[in-house]
């Protein structure tokens, strides 16, 4: 997990015009406002550092122009989180990594083309829809999933630092699995949510991003019926299932020890749906009025809704699903399944938050949210499958990874996800 520090050096000079005997002093007013939102008053304060300054001056009672010193206001604090939907490893992802030559498997091209966009955040998150349970189980697609362990290495690489594992699939291994992905998301110095090695264990995660506390919690709708594998205690704690009053106070949890920022990421809704249920938005309503922040929801395989809700004076942000960053799901398979077109689809979204102080009270909020589309192309060479995500923004049409072969598709894409998403903020 990378740690960030920041050190912020504040300056306020409170500069008096000292007036003839017998006048007051002009102060400056108490209550300054030292937000972004300045910036619409005073545009000529920013600077290229993008420290709001403004050399002053000022007219004394004989008309003389009197220079003073240069005034320095406190910018506000800010971090960006990064998050995606589904990682999956089917078949022909398992044929597209492995080296014949070599006898081992390296997932990295597929994220070569969007590692830029999950490294530009300080916090990156993404669900592990498979387990790493190790080559002697076998791996394995649908429908116990069982990827080997280079897959974490990619993800590391791509620039994720926590992996969600609360979703169907996190069983399919069974408790061997459960463990074993959790030691080896450690080992490649990431961190998870969602299950728990011991019972003791912590349901959700705070983490310290550049001086902003964050909490995590993390719940699935199921486990694919796996659960008698457990045994009765170890059902009680392994994975975090869908539990309305477990939710209620891992948020009441969080708020106590003052995180500035709850996240839930939710594995819930219908497969290959492209509206949320009514289960969906009557829990997401709840988990807002409990006190969470951002709802980031997985599992129905395409593209849902975004939102941003305004939740007692608060912007709260919410999309009910991400889609599939990296699957092989196509619309040219012969599964019997609705919209197979879409579940080519996922996005990176992108939201900043900021810290500010208003009136001696600080405060946390969301300053904007951007989404990236993504598509994941997929193409032969050497007779082989070759799996890449592909973030397909329209200024990125023209460049070498879309070709005539994708452009369409990759455009369609686009503009698939866009039509439901919200963009917040500047």
């Amino acid at each position: 997990m990378r740690k960030h520090y920041k050190y912020v050096a504040i300056v306020t000079i409170a500069l008096f015009l000292i007036a003839p005997l017998g006048c007051e002093p002009i102060n400056q007013p108490d209550d300054v406002n030292t937000s972004s939102e300045i910036e619409n008053e005073i545009p000529e304060w920013e600077d290229k550092e993008g420290t709001n300054q403004k050399q002053h001056e000022e007219v004394s009672p004989t008309g003389e122009t009197i220079p003073t010193e240069e005034v320095q206001l406190e910018e506000p604090q800010t971090i960006t989180i990064t998050a995606v939907g589904d990682i999956m490893c089917h078949n022909s992802n398992l044929e597209s990594a492995f080296n014949p030559e070599t006898g081992k498997y390296d997932f990295t091209k597929a994220f070569e083309h969007v590692k830029e966009y999950i490294e530009h955040g300080d916090l990156a998150i993404a669900n592990l829809e498979t387990v790493t349970a190790g080559e002697e189980e076998k791996y394995t697609s649908f429908p116990y999933f069982n990827t080997p362990d280079s897959i974490l290495e990619a993800l590391k690489y791509a620039g994720f630092d926590v992996l969600v594992t609360a979703n169907n699939h996190a069983l399919d291994r069974k408790k061997d699995g459960v463990l074993r992905t959790i030691e080896k998301i450690n080992e490649n110095g990431m961190i998870h949510v969602g299950t728990l090695a011991k019972p003791e264990d912590e349901r959700f995660i705070t983490v310290d991003v550049k001086g902003f506390k964050v909490s995590i919690i993390a719940y699935s709708y199921s486990c694919n019926g796996n659960s008698p594998f457990l045994s009765e205690e170890e059902r009680k704690y392994m994975l975090n299932l869908i539990d309305e009053e477990k939710i209620k106070e891992d948020i009441k949890s969080a708020k106590e020890i003052d995180s500035d920022v709850i996240i839930a990421y939710m594995h819930w809704g219908n497969e290959y749906h492209r509206t949320p249920n009514v289960h969906q938005e009557e829990l997401a309503s709840k988990i807002f009025d409990w006190g969470a922040d951002i709802i980031l929801g997985t599992h129905p395989h395409v593209i849902q809704k975004s939102e941003v809700l305004e939740v007692e004076g608060k912007d709260r942000y919410i999309i009910y699903s991400m889609g599939n960053f990296i699957s092989n799901f196509r619309r040219e398979d012969q599964a019997e399944r609705p919209n197979k077109i879409y579940t080519e689809d996922g996005v990176i979204v992108r939201i900043t938050l900021e810290k500010r102080n208003e009136n001696g009270e600080e405060q946390t909020i969301i300053k904007s949210v951007k989404h990236i589309p993504t598509w994941v192309d997929k193409f032969y060479e050497n007779g082989r499958s070759v799996h890449k995500i592909l973030p397909v923004l329209k200024e990125n049409m023209e460049k070498n990874f879309i070709n005539d072969n994708n452009r369409e598709k990759a455009s369609d894409s686009y503009d698939h996800t866009m039509e439901l998403m919200t963009q917040f903020g500047d």
